[in-house]
């Protein structure tokens, strides 16, 4: 009997500008339930691509990510991004509780205060921007400290211990098997600081979001400091880059297309959601699943105990779901797009990233209406060391 085929390794390498991943391309549309190979972890993996297929993984209890805990799984970093514990690998009903929590603190009402808080960072950042003249750099004037300033006033923490924190996220993410030892320290350091801060917290209350999940609400059990700590290093992971991500790639591919900035300046809510399905913000895929149990999945069975994971960035390019996917069409009928996850573990803090997405893209537009480019845009670099794809700068003039 013949040796089965080894399945081909997936490095998901693609850094040059914002095109669709090749790999992810080919996977979408020649074997959209595949079984590869990725950088880091053991074993091969399957990886799902097509929108019905992505979201039946999501919704389907019978894969599970509190499985993963203590597996050295299939990923494209050197240390799972995901500490163990966190709202992450949680299934429910523990992961119902933390997601309740977070429920409350972004309901409307509290929303619309970080409204307000992330219009008066937008207008002091535009305004130093301004004040210095053109050229600049919007990605270190605007995209890059946005959700840093934003997510560390949410959470209370200290202007001075900001950029420290950034850093230690951000080394997580970083795709370089020789940063594996960086990683770990980086995790440990990130944990050992939201233990301290939410010790402070439960001591001496202040008006932050940490006060406010460290007391339960009525009627609700009072989180662990164990569930607090996760969901706090939960925010802080994703409250930097996605929204850094998004804001560079979006001004870029405005700035970039006439019609389209036209566009933007006349409906920009149908241009962001346009653009937050089409633009791929990371590369490859995030934290997988384990099936319990044998699934069928896209005609494929997926046996109990393998590792699954999904890409949303290919299932916003699905043809089925998104016709015509590789162009940006903000008149396209709608079809919710899977940018920000879907199911159990969709990211619970994404009326928060849009909201932040819509207040910088909108104000950048209102007060720089001759805005541009600076340099060709076949001359701007892209991020490769990690897994966000966007900028590395992004020279502009007004």
């Amino acid at each position: 009997m013949a040796a089965p085929e080894e399945p081909p390794r997936c490095p998901f390498d693609h850094v040059d500008g914002l095109g669709f991943e090749p790999q992810l391309r080919r996977l979408l549309h020649e074997e959209p339930v595949a079984r590869v190979r990725l950088a880091h972890g053991e074993g091969p993996v399957w990886i799902v691509t097509r929108y019905d297929d992505v979201r039946s993984v999501t919704t389907d209890r019978r894969f599970s990510r509190a499985a993963l805990v203590g597996r050295d799984f299939p990923r494209i970093t050197p240390k799972p991004i995901a500490p163990p514990g966190s709202i992450f690998v949680l299934d429910p009903p523990e992961h119902g509780r933390l997601r309740a929590a977070l429920g409350r603190a972004f309901a409307p009402r509290p929303l619309e205060r970080m409204r307000e808080q992330t219009q008066a960072v937008v207008g002091d950042l535009l305004g130093a921007l301004e004040s210095v003249g053109g050229p600049a750099d919007l990605m270190s004037a605007l995209a890059a400290p946005l959700p840093t300033r934003v997510i560390s006033q949410v959470l209370g923490i200290a202007p001075h211990e900001r950029d420290w924190l950034k850093d230690q996220a951000a080394a997580l993410k970083v795709t370089d098997p020789s940063h594996e030892r960086a990683a770990i320290a980086a995790q440990q350091a990130l944990h050992d600081y939201v233990v301290a801060l939410v010790e402070r917290r439960r001591r001496e209350p202040a008006d932050d979001l940490v006060s406010t999940l460290a007391a339960p609400a009525d009627g609700a059990e009072q989180l662990t400091e164990a569930e607090l700590v996760s969901l706090v290093v939960s925010l802080i992971l994703t409250g930097h880059d996605n929204v850094t991500n998004e804001v560079g790639d979006i001004c870029f591919t405005l700035l970039t297309d006439q019609e389209l900035l036209a566009r933007a300046r006349a409906d920009l809510p149908a241009v962001l959601d346009e653009l937050v399905r089409y633009l791929p913000y990371r590369r490859g895929v995030g934290t997988p699943r384990v099936a319990l149990e044998d699934v069928e999945i896209g005609g494929r069975t997926i046996r109990e105990g393998e590792i699954v994971h999904v890409s949303y960035i290919a299932a916003n390019q699905d043809p089925d779901r998104f016709p015509g996917p590789e162009v940006i069409d903000p008149d396209r009928p709608h079809v919710p797009n899977l940018a920000f996850g879907w199911g159990t573990h969709r990211c619970p803090a994404e009326a928060l990233a849009r909201m932040e997405i819509s207040v910088a893209v909108g104000s950048l537009l209102t007060r720089f209406p001759a805005l541009r480019l600076a340099v060709r845009p076949q001359d701007v670099e892209w991020e490769s060391r990690n897994v966000n794809r966007l900028p590395l700068s992004l020279p502009v003039v007004w």
